[in-house]
């Protein structure tokens, strides 16, 4: 088979009507397919993220007991640890205050901090100035605080008086400032040796329980003995005039014992020495 060209005059024709025909072609497709293809979805707005919580609220920050003995003027004979002390900068400066109180000697301070009766009992040591002596004798007060069973904010100053250790306890509350008599001090029982009795971590949860034991073993004693009244007269005997029970017979002389009166707020043991003991 020969080729044949074309004519030299159509080669432009041709290669124009081609070209129309690609452009034609391309734009056919390109419009179908604009027309065949989906829309997008629109695409769905998410809510936006809630914002964190605020931060918590800083921890509240306490006066270092050093830093508060420095602005009270403390005596640095009274000892008390932080990791002993209060947790509040109130109750610090009321307990700083209530023993220093003590190691000066000075009665106006403490007239202001006690309960009514241990303030009674307080001017009465001030008049035989037998609270300025032992206060002038006193080498240091180590001070631990804590609480009662009953929920009552307690502390425990053992002071060092001379070569003797004696401890006195104190329930405390803060009802406004410490430094204008805001604070009430009122003391606990002492049982008898307590110094002696005292061990442990905890003295303040061993005194407690020595109390408690002291106490239980107080109304034991209490209790009603029954003497059992028998009557040995005989039914003919008509010249004994007394009957069981009653004065001049066996049973006589006012029947059985009665019940030993005991006063459960009373204090085991005053005190011994030095400090109210708020019988």
């Amino acid at each position: 088979m020969t080729n044949q060209k074309l004519p030299r005059h159509l080669h432009k024709t041709f290669a124009f009507s081609a070209a129309a025909l690609s452009l034609a072609v391309s734009t056919l497709f390109v419009g179908c397919s604009a027309e065949e293809e989906p829309e997008p979805e629109p695409v769905a707005r998410r809510a936006p993220a809630p914002p964190p919580p605020p931060p918590p609220p800083p921890a509240p920050t306490v006066t270092s007991i050093s830093d508060l003995m420095v602005q009270y003027d403390i005596d640095p004979r009274v000892q008390l640890e932080e990791s002993d002390a209060p947790d509040t900068d109130e109750q610090r400066i009321a307990v700083l205050l209530f023993f220093d109180g003590f190691v000066r000697g000075d009665v106006s301070r403490l007239s202001g901090l006690l309960s009514p009766p241990d303030r009674l009992e307080l001017r009465e040591m001030a008049k035989s100035d037998e609270f300025q002596t032992t206060a002038e004798n006193i080498l240091a007060v180590n001070v631990e605080t804590g609480m009662s069973p009953r929920g009552d904010d307690v502390v425990l100053g053992v002071f060092m008086v001379n070569e003797d250790f004696q401890p006195t306890l104190w329930t405390y509350e803060v009802t406004g400032d410490p430094a204008n008599g805001g604070a009430t001090f009122d003391a606990e029982p002492t049982p008898p040796d307590i110094i002696n009795k005292l061990h442990g971590d905890n003295w303040i949860q061993v005194w407690y329980s020595i109390l408690r034991d002291e106490l239980a073993r107080a109304d034991e004693l209490d209790e009603a003995v029954e003497m059992p009244s028998q009557d040995f007269t005989d039914e003919d005997d008509s010249t004994n005039t007394g009957s069981p029970g009653n004065p001049g017979g066996p049973g006589g002389g006012g029947g059985a014992p009665g019940k030993r009166k005991h006063n459960p707020g009373k204090k085991i043991d005053p005190n011994p020495g030095f400090g109210p003991s708020g019988n």
